[in-house]
């Protein structure tokens, strides 16, 4: 599974998810700059987690956007 996280004309930054093994999987975070002289992707940041450790990292991120709508 993958979603592009912001998208302009100049720059794309993209986030996977793919299944490794029992609960484990495979975060990676990359960006592809389209107008680059040899355009490719580039891993900006990877790691092994755990659904737990996936669950956590959601829920710092609900708790961070319901702050942002009662704000």
């Amino acid at each position: 599974m993958h979603a592009i996280i912001q998208s302009t004309p100049a720059w794309h930054l993209r986030a996977s998810i793919t299944p490794i093994c029992g609960d484990q999987h495979h975060l990676m975070v990359t960006s592809f700059v389209p107008t680059a002289r040899r355009p490719q992707e580039h891993v900006r940041w990877q790691a092994q987690l755990s659904v737990d450790e996936l669950r956590c990292l959601r829920d710092v991120i609900d708790q961070a956007l319901s702050q942002k709508e009662s704000a």
